[in-house]
């Protein structure tokens, strides 16, 4: 499947030591997979926080401590601040992103970033899809997209 949001994870699923917007996230759809975006799952998420773990030679220094990934953008992880709440990207520069100095927020919360950049305006300049592929196609036809 291209595009799934299954339903929301029973509670007892969804870990205490979760980011609260992305807790809320998972209570009502247990991940999923919007186009070329993937939000991952609360049987998923624990074992994909490699993603946050510093690399050698990276311009942007990470650590599970301050920072969780809840997804990826086709490879490319997003993570949402511990602290804040703030979910943040790497834009593609064409570099892998461990490599990219360019390290920019895209919402306050979890579910900002989810409703605009996911399902919302934002999607095209987040992923680099084609307005033609199935997910921006059925964000435009909801209104979704903007313009």
């Amino acid at each position: 499947m291209l595009n799934s949001l299954p339903a929301g994870a029973r509670p007892e699923r969804i870990g205490a030591d979760l980011p609260d917007g992305y807790r809320e996230f998972l209570a009502i759809c247990d991940g999923g997979t919007c186009g070329d975006v993937t939000v991952f799952d609360a049987a998923t998420v624990g074992s994909m926080q490699f993603y946050a773990d510093p690399v050698d030679g990276a311009e942007v220094s990470l650590g599970r401590e301050e920072w969780f990934c809840p997804g990826v953008v086709s490879d490319e992880p997003i993570f949402v601040n511990r602290s804040t709440g703030a979910v943040w990207y790497f834009p593609d520069t064409g570099i892998e992103w461990w490599k990219s100095a360019v390290f920019e927020r895209a919402a306050d919360n979890f579910t900002t970033f989810f409703l605009a950049w996911v399902a919302g305006p934002h999607y095209m300049q987040l992923t680099g899809s084609q307005p033609e592929e199935q997910w921006p196609d059925l964000l435009r036809v909801l209104g979704r997209l903007g313009g």
